[in-house]
C-alpha cells in the first residue's frame, strides 16, 4: 500500500473526495493547505502577504514529504504543491497521485459558491484558463487522472477504483519500520529511582515491566482520542499478567485539561475501594499523562504512576520528571503536584498514528531540550529535520533517549524546580501566555512553544545576553522543523496578563529563561512593570501581530 495524493486546481474537490475516499478506505486523511497554515500559525492568505509565496512554496514542499511518509494516506494537495520538480518526482515515486480534471467554468462556479455567491475578480474564468494553461505541464505528469466534473460520490468511486487497480505496483516508499533496539536509563530523585524504556514494540515490556509495577489491580487511564487506537493492546499486555485492569477514559485536549476529570477519575477509584499499592497506568499524551499524573499524586496521597506517554512530546518532556497538574481559569498548570513515576515506557509505535502536526509539536520541545543541555541534538534536528519529518525510526528513537538523558540529569539535581530545573521552561513564558490568550487548542503546546522560543532569543539579544545572529538562526530550525515562529493576531493587553499569571512570578519580577548560547541558559528575573514595553519590543519584530482587541 502506497499513500494516495490528490491534485487539482482550487474547486476540483480535492478535500471533500479524499475526506469520502478515507473514510470508506479506512485512512487517514490530510490536508496539505491546512498543515502549511498549522505550521506557519496564520491562514494562507496572510502566509503570502507576511512570509512570501516563496517561503509558501517551501514550507509545502517539505510537509508535502511528511505527509506522505505514512503509507496509509489521503493526502489533498495545495493547488500549486505540484508546480514544485522535486515534489512532482517524489509524488511520481512514492505515491499513487490522481489528478482530478475539472473545466475552468465548473471551477469558477465552485469557486464563487465557496466565497458565498461573490464573483471575485481574482477567479474570474480567464484568469482561471490562464493559470490552469500555466500549471498543465506540471499537472500532466500525475500518474492517473480522473474527470471530476461530476457529483463527489461517483468522483470518489472513480478514485477509489483507480487506487485499488494500482495497489500491485511496487514502491520504494516508506514502509512499517521493524521494532529496533531498546534503550534504558535510569532516573534517579532523592527517594525516587525508576527506568526510562525507549524502544518501539514494546509489548513484552509492558506486560513484564508495567505489569508488576504495585500490586492488586491496574487502573488504566486513557482519553478518548488514544483508547480506541491502543488501549486494547496495552490492556490485554497488562492483563496477561493475571491482574484486574480497570479502564477509565478521560476527555482529549488542552482545553479539557482542568480539575473536574481527575476528581471524576480519583472518586471512581475510591468508590472502587482503591488501595495504596495499587498503580495508575496513564496512556496517552502530555495532557493525559498530566491529568493521570495528578489523579495518582491525590488518590490516598499517593498510588505508584506508570507513564506510558503516546506523543512526541509526552516522550521527551512531560511524562519523565513528575511535575503533572491541570489548568485554571487564570493560567496554565497553575494547580498541580510532584509526582515521580515509577516506570516511564516510550514506545515508538504509538507515534505511528500520531498526526503530523503533533508530531511536530514534540519536534519543539525536543529541540527546546537539546538547546538547554545537548548541542549535538540541536545540531541534527537542523540538519536531518526532513528525516524527522518522515518519522525515521532510529532519529526519532535518538531524540527520544538524548532529551530524557538531559531532562534526568537536571530533575536529579533540582526536582523541585528550585534553581536549575527553572531552565526547563525555556520559551514558556510567552508559549503559556499565546495559549491562554488565543484559547487553548488554537496554537499545540508545542507550537507556541517555538514561538516562545523565538521571544526569549530576541529579548536576550536586546538585553545583551545572547548572540546577535541566534534569532534566525532559531527561526531557520523552526520552520525546517515545520514549526510557526510568529504568532497569530492576539491583545497585547491580554498576553501582558497572561504572562503576569504565569506561575514563575516571584514577586513582582518574571523569571525568563534566556541562552547566552545553545546549551548555555540563564535565568533572569525582569519586572513585570516592563513587560509591556518588552512586549512592544516583540511586536516590532514581528513575533506576534496587534490584534487590537
Amino acid at each position: 500500500m502506497r499513500p494516495i495524493a490528490l491534485s487539482g486546481f482550487m474547486g476540483a474537490g480535492k478535500s471533500t473526495v479524499g475526506q469520502r475516499l478515507a473514510r470508506a478506505a479506512g485512512r487517514t486523511f490530510v490536508d496539505l493547505d491546512r498543515e502549511v497554515e498549522a505550521a506557519f500559525g496564520v491562514p494562507i492568505q496572510t502566509v503570502f502577504a507576511t512570509h512570501g509565496e516563496a517561503a509558501f512554496r517551501a514550507m509545502e514542499a517539505r510537509l508535502l514529504r511528511q505527509a506522505l511518509s505514512r503509507p496509509d494516506r489521503v493526502v489533498a494537495l495545495g493547488g500549486g504543491a505540484p508546480l514544485d520538480p522535486s515534489s512532482r518526482a517524489y509524488l511520481r515515486s512514492e505515491a499513487c497521485w490522481i489528478h482530478l480534471d475539472v473545466p475552468a467554468p465548473e471551477l469558477k462556479r465552485r469557486i464563487a459558491a465557496a466565497a458565498g455567491g461573490h464573483d471575485r475578480p481574482l477567479w474570474d474564468e480567464l484568469r482561471i484558463e490562464q493559470m490552469l494553461a500555466e500549471r498543465a505541464p506540471a499537472y500532466e505528469e500525475a500518474t492517473f487522472r480522473v474527470d471530476g466534473d461530476r457529483p463527489p460520490a461517483e468522483v470518489s468511486a472513480a478514485v477509489e477504483a483507480v487506487a485499488s487497480s494500482a495497489s500491485g505496483l511496487t514502491t520504494t516508499g516508506p514502509m512499517d519500520p521493524a521494532d529496533g533496539e531498546l534503550h534504558r536509563l535510569r532516573v534517579e530523585v532523592p527517594g525516587s529511582e525508576y527506568d526510562v524504556v525507549v524502544g518501539r514494540g514494546l509489548d513484552e515490556t509492558i506486560e513484564a515491566e508495567a505489569g508488576y509495577v504495585g500490586d492488586g489491580p491496574i487502573a488504566l487511564l486513557t482519553d478518548w482520542n488514544v483508547g480506541p487506537l491502543h488501549a486494547a493492546r496495552v490492556h490485554g499486555a497488562l492483563t496477561r499478567t493475571g491482574r484486574e485492569v480497570v479502564d477509565i477514559t478521560l476527555p482529549a485536549g488542552e482545553d479539557r485539561k482542568d480539575a473536574r476529570p481527575v476528581m471524576d477519575a480519583v472518586d471512581k477509584l475510591l468508590v472502587r475501594g482503591w488501595q495504596r499499592s495499587s498503580p495508575i497506568v496513564a496512556l496517552g499524551g502530555g495532557v493525559l499523562g498530566d491529568m493521570a499524573g495528578l489523579a495518582a499524586a491525590l488518590t490516598l496521597r499517593g498510588v505508584p504512576l506508570v507513564q506510558l506517554p503516546t506523543t512526541l512530546l509526552a516522550m521527551v518532556d512531560s511524562s519523565v520528571g513528575g511535575k503533572v497538574g491541570v489548568n485554571h481559569r487564570a493560567g496554565k498548570n497553575l494547580i498541580g503536584a510532584f509526582k515521580q513515576p515509577a516506570l516511564v515506557i516510550a514506545d515508538l509505535r504509538f507515534l505511528d498514528t500520531l498526526p503530523d502536526r503533533e508530531l511536530r509539536s514534540g519536534l519543539a520541545e525536543a529541540l527546546k531540550t537539546g538547546l538547554l543541555g545537548d548541542v549535538g541534538l540541536v545540531e541534527l534536528m537542523e540538519s536531518r529535520a526532513d528525516e524527522l519529518l518522515a518519522r525515521d525510526p532510529e532519529l526519532l528513537s535518538d531524540v527520544v533517549v538524548r532529551c530524557a538523558r538531559v531532562k534526568a540529569h537536571v530533575v536529579a539535581q533540582d526536582e523541585r524546580e528550585a534553581g536549575l530545573r527553572r531552565i526547563l521552561n525555556y520559551g514558556h513564558t510567552i508559549g503559556h501566555a499565546l495559549e491562554v490568550t488565543l484559547g487553548y487548542g488554537t496554537l499545540l503546546h508545542g507550537e507556541a512553544i517555538a514561538i516562545g522560543m523565538v521571544a526569549a532569543a530576541e529579548l536576550a539579544v536586546d538585553l545583551g545576553i545572547g548572540e546577535v545572529a541566534f534569532p534566525a538562526r532559531l527561526r531557520t530550525i523552526l520552520q525546517g522543523l515545520g514549526l510557526p515562529t510568529s504568532a497569530p493576531p492576539v491583545s497585547r493587553r491580554a498576553l501582558a496578563k497572561a504572562a503576569a499569571m504565569d506561575k514563575k512570578l516571584k514577586g513582582t519580577d518574571l523569571a525568563w529563561v534566556l541562552l547566552a548560547s545553545p546549551g548555555n541558559p540563564v535565568v533572569v528575573d525582569l519586572p513585570t512593570s516592563k513587560l509591556d514595553v518588552q512586549l512592544a519590543y516583540l511586536l516590532r519584530l514581528g513575533v506576534f501581530s496587534e490584534s487590537g482587541v
